[in-house]
Formats: C-alpha cells, structure tokens, sequence
C-alpha cells in the first residue's frame, strides 16, 4: 500500500464514529490544538505525555497478567456465584485497568490529528504524533483484546463489570463500550495501516531525532511488541471475537463509540495540563483566606481536574497530603503542650521542645522546610509527588481544583509523632508500584497513612487498606469514604474543616458543606467516559 493510501486508511478510520453523539458546547471543546504551539512548547508536552503513556502502557501490561492469573475466577460459570471477596478483586482489577486504558486513549485522542500536520515542513511534529498516537493503540488492543477474550462468554463476569461503581469511578456500562472499542474493525484497520505507514515514515523518524529522544527507544520497542501481539490475536481469534461483539451490539440498542470526542478529557497525567493553565479553579486569594483555619497535622485531599495523578487507583480524589504549617505555627502547636514535652523529653537528647527536636534530628530536611518556595510562601505541606516526598507550600499543593480538608480527632502528641514520622520519609522516591508493605518509596496516600499508622504507643487512624487488582493499597478516595462512613458518629476520627468545591462551568470554586464534601467519593473521575 503506497504511503498516500496509508494515509487515506488513517484518516478514514481516525475520525470519530458516525453513531457519535453531537459535539458538546463551545465550553467544553477541547482546549488548544497540542499541534497549534510552538516546536518547543510541542516537545515538552510530547516529552510529558510520553511519560503518561509510559505509565498507562505498564499499568495495562500488568493488570492484564494479573487478571490472567486468576483466569478461572472470570471464567466461572454463571451456576457458581462469585463471593465478596472474588467481586471484589474482578471489580477492582477492572476499574484499575479501565482506569488505565482511559488514560492512554487520553493520548491517542490528542495527538491523533498528526496527518495533519505535514511530515515534509513539520517532521518533529509529525513524528512524536505519530509514535504517540500508535502506541497508545498498539497497547490498547494488544492488552485490551487479551483482557476481552479472557472474560467472553461470561455472563457473570460482564454483569458484573457492567455495574456502576461510584467508588471506583466506574460508570454504568464501562465493560461492554470497552469491549466495542477494542473489538471494533475499525479500531483494528488502524494498527494495520499505522504498521505500514510505520515503515514508511522510518526516514521521517530518524531525521527529525526523535528517536533519541529519552524514551522513545523503549517506546518503539513496546509498541512492535504490542502491535504483534495485537497483530497475533486478531488472526487468531479476530472472528469469534467480531462474533461475539456483534452478537452484544444486537442485544443492545444504545451501543455507540466507547470514548467518542464529544466532551474534554478531564485528566492527565504528573504535571501534564490542557486546559486553565495556571488557572486553578480556587482562587490564591480562597487559598489563603483558608490558612487561619489550617492547623498542624490536617490531612487534606486534592483534585486538579486537568492533572491525572495516581493511574491505577481509581476515585474521584487521587491525592493526599499533610499538612505541617510554618516552623513558628508547628511550635504554636506543639512546643508548650504538656503531653508533648513529656514525650519530647523521652527522645535522644532530651531536646527542650519538638521543634528543635526536628531542627536537631534532621538539619538538612529543616533548612529546607523552613525555606521557601518559589513563589516566595513558606512551606507548610509534606507530600509525595512524582519527584519524591517533599515539602511544598500552599502555591503547588492547595491552589488546586477540588481541596478538602479534615482534621483528625487526636491528642497533639499523636498529631506531632505523625509529623515526625513524615519528616523521617521527606526525600524518599515515589512510589510508582503502589507498594505499602516498603518504606524505600511512597505515594501519596502511603504517606498519611504511614505517619497516621498506629502503635503501641500511638493511637493514629485507622484507615483500612483496600485491594486494587490484588494489591493491598489506599486510594485517597478511601479517607473521604471512611469520613463519610463514621460521619456523627462519636467515635469518628475526623473532624471537617473545609471544602473548596470546584465548578467547570463557571470556572471558580465555591466553599461548600460537610455534608457536600462526604459524598463526593463516589463523582465520576473521567468525564470522558460518562454516558
């Protein structure tokens, strides 16, 4: 096929579905063209969202080879029914793996206008398009159709991952609009001519220097991969699988395109944005309004609409953090309390108070906390974000989107031991495996509740992990749910203090109540996958 041919299939079967519903008001278009800014500007996001897709493509690898080794569990018939615990680890392996598979079509979507731009006058473009856009699909369907064939047939398992879970930000009927998006001839059609046209565009590649890119190697790579294994499966079982997808679409007469374009994609990845650049929803002037009512040892939960942190833990809130406050409002709190001296007074040392404790204990760490950051605010957070565990100050971890916060309901020695925990993990890596049972990484949640962890000598909080595909983990959904769950309660463990509600429409934030603040774990993480 000649490379225009290639050109014309791409085209053909890029553009979104003619069963598509209408496109969304002019609000919710999507944001500016990634092809519409300038070389530099081009590459540093191209260079962002690899790292997203990098992660999404992983995330797919392994949820697929951990659904495959419970193969018999989705393979049960529909005589044995499946216990809490077996609905359980399918629902949450699947609302992980849909989780990923969003956020790498994510990336397909924005990059795959690259045909339009001219390979000849723009190759950089065109190239980190093109790589971008393929492997995001390569992947799609080499997991996405093995994920498909494991559970076809079962009517058990697709009633069950049909169900809605708010929790899980699973919309009702996720499973069958996946199943039709990966098991679709024309998504098919698209690897093909992309593997020819990959060929093709070789020269393209190496010429624009793409292909030295950090990254991009390892990219090509998993895209060959995942093209063949693709590739592999749809001869092998592309017939029973077109059948038995066919056989789903007469049974069901609102079947449409699984992710159409017809809203704005709501996440990205790390630090990646599309849309308000620099335009939180909550206003500095609402951030900073809030401090006076901000104590040491707050556990606050944070949203940026336009920012996909933590892929694989699905929910509406993907991001924890504790806040410390100053070294002169950490002394306020803790220096003259009582049952603090008394503990303090235990430590090697015998420091006269906690703070000098921490400024004795860990020098480097407190010269750095009492800094500044660089829009000039102190510090007052210690959070795990992709750099590590860090401290940051309001600008970074409360000028955001959605920010709750909740106090808990314990002594001051309890909040200052959880702060000198997290002090102890401050410059520890991300933990990108999700893994709670090693200190060596964190995320962000692991860092709350790790410093909130109780002991013997600690009464802390008791959050219960989760399983998400197996892996025993806390979504910071799981805090706002455990507030929710114990809200009134005597016993509760967590006070509300405030939450900054953020509205897409209007494009502010507004305060709102404790009783708005405790349902909001189970809204919808993805936009794009609503109904």
């Amino acid at each position: 096929m000649s490379a225009a041919s290639l050109l014309a299939a791409w085209l053909t079967f890029a553009s979104p579905p003619a069963e598509a519903p209408p496109p969304a008001p002019a609000a919710e278009q999507a944001p500016r063209d990634v092809y519409a800014l300038d070389d530099a500007a081009f590459v540093a996001q191209a260079r962002r969202d690899l790292e997203a897709l990098r992660q999404g493509t992983e995330g797919l690898r392994r949820l697929k080879e951990e659904a495959f080794r419970s193969r018999a569990l989705y393979q049960r018939g529909k005589d044995v029914p499946y216990t809490p615990d077996e609905k359980q680890l399918l629902v949450s392996t699947w609302a992980a793996f849909f989780d990923c598979f969003v956020s790498t079509e994510v990336v397909r979507q924005r990059y795959w206008d690259f045909l339009k731009v001219p390979a000849l006058t723009q190759p950089r473009k065109h190239a980190w398009g093109f790589l971008l856009t393929h492997a995001a699909l390569a992947s799609e369907l080499a997991q996405g159709m093995a994920f498909a064939d494991l559970t076809g047939g079962q009517d058990q398992v697709k009633v069950l991952l049909d169900e809605p879970g708010p929790e899980y930000g699973l919309p009702a009927r996720a499973f069958s609009r996946f199943k039709e998006k990966v098991v679709h001839v024309g998504t098919s059609t698209q690897l093909f001519t992309g593997d020819g046209y990959r060929a093709t565009l070789h020269p393209v590649l190496a010429k624009s220097g793409v292909l030295t890119e950090p990254g991009v190697p390892a990219l090509f790579q998993a895209m060959r991969r995942d093209s063949q294994a693709a590739r592999a499966r749809l001869l092998k079982r592309g017939p029973v699988l077109f059948a038995k997808a066919a056989a789903d679409l007469t049974q069901d007469t609102t079947a449409r395109a699984v992710f159409p374009v017809q809203k704005t994609v709501a996440e990205w990845m790390g630090d990646t944005r599309v849309h308000r650049s620099g335009r939180p929803l909550i206003s500095r002037e609402q951030v900073l309004a809030l401090l006076p009512r901000m104590a040491p040892g707050d556990v606050m939960v944070a949203r940026q609409n336009w920012f996909l942190s933590n892929i694989g833990l699905p929910g509406f809130w993907p991001h924890a953090e504790l806040y410390v406050g100053t070294a002169r409002e950490l002394s306020l709190a803790f220096d003259a309390d009582p049952g603090v001296k008394a503990w303090v007074a235990t430590l090697p040392g015998r420091p006269e108070t906690f703070t000098a404790h921490l400024a004795k204990a860990f020098p480097a760490k407190w010269a750095e906390y009492t800094g500044k950051d660089a829009h000039g605010d102190p510090l007052r957070i210690i959070e795990s974000i992709s750099e590590g565990v860090s401290f940051t100050g309001v600008e970074h971890g409360m000028h955001v989107d959605y920010l709750g916060v909740l106090r808990p309901r314990l002594s001051p020695v309890d909040k200052a031991r959880a702060i000198l925990r997290a002090f102890t993990f401050q410059g520890r890596p991300y933990d990108f495996n999700f893994d709670f049972f090693s200190d060596q990484s964190l995320v962000c949640t692991e860092l709350v509740w790790k410093s909130y962890a109780p002991s013997k000598d600690m009464k802390g909080l008791d959050i219960p992990l989760v399983s998400v595909a197996g892996r025993r983990t806390l979504p910071a959904n799981e805090i706002v749910r455990v507030f929710d769950a114990e809200y009134g309660q005597p016993g509760r463990q967590f006070d509300f203090v405030a939450f900054l509600d953020g509205r897409e429409g209007p494009g502010d934030a507004v305060e709102a109540n404790a009783e708005s603040f405790r349902y909001t774990y189970r809204r919808m993480k993805w936009d794009i996958a609503q109904e």
